[in-house]
């Protein structure tokens, strides 16, 4: 939970503005994560989560 929660922070910032740009240095990536299930030491996909809220709260389209 950590991890998405500063993922989101920074990628927040970085769509408001208020950073240039960003790198988030955070354990675990979450890339094994399914959307339902946790796999190996992945609970969360923290970029998934953090696209799907970009696109939901600030209506972007695509995300790099």
């Amino acid at each position: 939970r950590t991890a998405v929660g500063c993922l989101l922070e920074l990628a927040f910032k970085v769509a408001a503005g208020e950073l240039k740009n960003g790198f988030a240095v955070i354990r675990p990536p979450g890339h094994h994560a399914e959307e339902s299930t946790a796999m190996g030491f992945c609970f969360f996909n923290s970029v998934a989560i953090s696209a799907k809220l970009l696109q939901q709260r600030l209506s972007m389209g695509r995300i790099l």
